[in-house]
């Protein structure tokens, strides 16, 4: 004869829940930072990477962006073949450093590459990687300007199902 003890079902889930709630204390919206591998897409020297999906990370996305500035006192290089975890973002607030990020000065909100599927959508970008301007916002690159039609970029506005661009379809 086989009983369930309701007691011994209550504490399990009492358990799990409890852990949960510890675990989520912890944790952010969108969390950068992390060291990634890139796998199969390592970059050559000067390039920049967004690997997706990246098992290594919680927005499974990678980002691997090659320093265009000396690093800062205790800032670190990764290999070519790592990058740090990103998010997609509005602002620099949206960019949630890990504690155990390799970043020292944080992130900024910018757009980090202008082809691909990710083209001119703005990632968490290591501010230890690039020289920002004393506005400290990096201006949107050309390639992103909506209003010129010789940009083809799928993510900005009025190319998705648009005849002129037939590249990008939903």
């Amino acid at each position: 004869m086989n009983r369930r003890h309701p007691v011994g079902v209550l504490l399990v889930c009492l358990s799990v829940t409890s852990l949960g709630a510890i675990a989520g204390s912890g944790c952010s919206d969108n969390p950068v930072g992390r060291l990634c591998d890139l796998g199969a897409s390592t970059p050559t020297v000067d390039s920049v990477v967004v690997a997706s999906p990246s098992l290594d990370c919680v927005t499974r996305t990678c980002l691997h962006f090659d320093p265009n500035r000396p690093l800062p006192s205790g800032g670190d290089k990764p290999p070519l073949n790592v990058g740090l975890c990103t998010a997609e973002c509005s602002a620099d607030s949206d960019c949630d450093r890990v504690p155990e990020s390799p970043c020292v000065t944080g992130f900024t909100c910018a757009i980090a590459v202008t082809a691909g599927p990710f083209c001119c959508k703005k990632l968490c970008i290591c501010k230890d990687y690039i020289a920002l301007p004393m506005s400290g916002d990096l201006p949107p690159p050309a390639a992103c300007d909506a209003k010129q039609d010789l940009n083809a970029c799928c993510n900005l506005e009025g190319r998705n199902n648009n005849p002129k661009y037939p590249l990008c379809k939903s």
